[in-house]
């Protein structure tokens, strides 16, 4: 499920008349690692990372494999964190969003992989 879609879930309120309308409370902060997906399986030189955010967010950082969290750049409604030089093999990634009031919230983690690339040998006869 996407952000905006869970989001969207999270924050509608019923009305008197059995009408529903959007009220989002800007104490509510959800943080998503929209991608990867679990168990991705990245197969390209480059990676972006998409993280979905709610809430009055100032900075978003990711972490791969536990390391030193990176920041993220914000554009048209998500956070991006262009990745490449990576090597084959699993990983695990993570989300961390600071709200303006100083509060940190976190993603669940997210397991995937990079496959490396298929080399193909010829033989010169």
């Amino acid at each position: 499920m996407g952000i905006a879609k869970m989001v969207w879930s999270i924050t509608k309120k019923k009305t008197a008349v059995n009408k529903t309308v959007d009220v989002v409370k800007t104490t509510e902060v959800c943080v998503v690692l929209d991608h990867p997906q679990q168990g991705e399986k990245i197969t390209a030189p480059h990676y972006t990372f998409r993280v979905g955010v709610s809430g009055d967010i100032e900075r978003v950082e990711i972490s791969i494999n536990k390391a030193r969290g990176q920041s993220c750049r914000h554009s048209v409604g998500y956070w991006w964190y262009d990745w490449s030089g990576y090597k084959s093999g699993r990983y695990q990634a993570e989300a961390k969003a600071w709200a303006k009031d100083g509060q940190v919230f976190t993603s669940e983690s997210r397991n995937f992989q990079v496959l490396g690339e298929k080399r193909t040998t010829t033989k010169n006869t």
